[in-house]
């Protein structure tokens, strides 16, 4: 990357993190050129330069997150194919300690696109891995297809609850404190025993 490259990388950057610390405080519909030039400290032709409009910003924005993301989180083979029901339970520490931490060292970002879900996505990108991942699981153990959406709305709201109680409170405990909280919501009566024979 030659130093023009690299100055273009650098200012499209401090935008992406504009526009993430303005809809930590806002919602999407209302942050302003204006204010994200202000807040990373450009000019608004500078702005024009990168983007048509605020929508191309926050697309790559989303980029931005993602690669921020997979690159702190070793990508996981998420298929089904020829593995036992035994080998599909996604909830347990290689799983969700990496997410975790994550989301511990980049909470501002966590919180800023769950009070943007839409502007962000979220429900599509649940929705293709509920449907590639999630449901054919469900159904390996038996779950009649009716039900998959219903279960998971249950187990996915119990989860960002969890996690938004956690972000709320400034991840003050570790990740694998959030663990254990999670294992019992998503083993039930077995985990609190295990809780117990630890304590």
């Amino acid at each position: 990357m030659n130093k023009s490259e690299s100055k273009y990388f650098n200012t499209a950057r401090r935008m992406d993190e504009a526009l993430l610390s303005l809809l930590y405080e806002k919602d999407f519909e209302y942050v302003t050129i204006k204010e994200i030039c202000a807040r990373a400290n450009v000019n608004r032709s500078t702005f024009y330069l990168h983007y048509e409009n605020i929508g191309d910003l926050l697309l790559e924005t989303i980029q931005f997150v993602n690669e921020k993301f997979n690159s702190s989180y070793s990508a996981k083979d998420f298929s089904i194919k020829g593995k036992e029901c035994d080998e599909l339970y996604l909830m347990t520490d290689e799983w969700i300690i990496p997410y975790l931490t994550f989301i511990r060292e980049n909470k501002r970002i966590y919180k800023a696109i769950h009070e943007n879900s839409n502007a962000f996505g979220v429900e599509k990108a649940f929705g293709d891995f509920f449907g590639k991942v999630f449901s054919p699981i469900l159904s390996m153990y038996g779950v009649p297809k009716e039900k998959h959406e219903y279960i998971m709305t249950f187990y996915r709201n119990g989860l960002v609850s969890v996690i938004m109680k956690w972000v709320d409170n400034d991840c003050i405990e570790c990740p694998e404190f959030i663990m254990g909280v999670i294992s019992i919501l998503f083993r039930g009566q077995q985990s609190i025993k295990s809780e117990k024979i630890r304590k």
